[in-house]
């Protein structure tokens, strides 16, 4: 959501956000769930997804010995047992798997959003509420289906997402600038690295079409936030040994490498 609903006028802004499942929330979250997997809701007895109950029973570890039809549905709800955490994992993982009716995520991210969550639906499941720009240019960045797109919703995921890694967060939004940058800069070498990426950038002639305050188009930007990115901290072998890279620093990473990628993208990167 990029605007919520304002307090009238000398009233106080509402309260949030929140980590777990307020009580407003469980029922409609309930209700929610209980639309996915009900596909006719109106016969005496209602169809239920079974296949896609099962799937997300499997995913969790959940024994449905004994039940069918809408009893599935009733013993997840009941493995949840006012647990916020569980709940959240049961709604994260529904929205990623494969379901018999559409998951209307949209209308859940409404839901939460105007529920003072701290959790922001997506069709990748759960993920940590991120300052609206931001998101707006990670959709931009990650709307063609191709490798970088799928590294950077892998880094996305480990910065923001319900089980936050920063090391793979770091580690992918690398795999997306080497996926982006090495059919710009050397189409000759499928498996250049960052570092010849970088290395390239240096020596060759290169603009990057943002004018700079000199005017004069230089490439030296783009190789400072390059250079913020490598090396990875995380990485095996390195002879000075690091501490762990913090999820601060994963999600500036991030929004590094979303940035690129879209500049790459968009042409912004040429060869003089």
């Amino acid at each position: 959501m990029t605007t919520l609903a304002r307090p009238r006028e000398g009233r106080p802004v509402l309260d949030g956000p929140y980590d777990g499942v307020p009580d407003y929330l469980r029922r409609p979250l309930t209700r929610w769930l209980e639309n996915v997997y009900t596909v006719k809701p109106d016969a005496l007895v209602p169809e239920m997804d079974e296949v896609g109950l099962e799937r997300l029973a499997a995913l969790l570890r959940i024994d449905l010995r004994g039940t069918d039809g809408f009893g599935m549905l009733i013993g997840i709800l009941a493995w949840t047992d006012d647990n916020d955490e569980r709940l959240l994992d049961v709604i994260h993982y529904t929205l990623q798997i494969p379901t018999r009716l559409p998951k209307m995520w949209h209308e859940l991210e409404v839901l939460l959003a105007y529920g003072g969550s701290m959790w922001a639906a997506s069709s990748r499941g759960l993920q940590r509420r991120v300052d609206a720009t931001a998101t707006e240019v990670f959709n931009a960045a990650t709307a063609a289906s191709d490798s970088a797109s799928d590294h950077l919703a892998l880094a996305w995921s480990g910065a923001h997402g319900r089980n936050p890694h920063p090391a793979s967060a770091w580690h992918h939004s690398i795999k997306a600038l080497e996926t982006s940058l090495r059919s710009i800069v050397c189409p000759y070498a499928e498996t250049a690295t960052l570092p010849f990426i970088i290395d390239q950038l240096k020596t060759g002639h290169w603009r990057l079409e943002l004018r700079g305050q000199a005017r004069d188009y230089a490439i030296d930007p783009l190789i400072k936030m390059l250079e913020l990115v490598w090396p990875d901290p995380n990485r095996h072998g390195s002879p000075i040994p690091e501490s762990p890279a913090t999820k601060e620093e994963a999600g500036a990473v991030v929004l590094l490498a979303v940035t690129i990628v879209q500049w790459a993208r968009d042409g912004q990167i040429i060869e003089n």
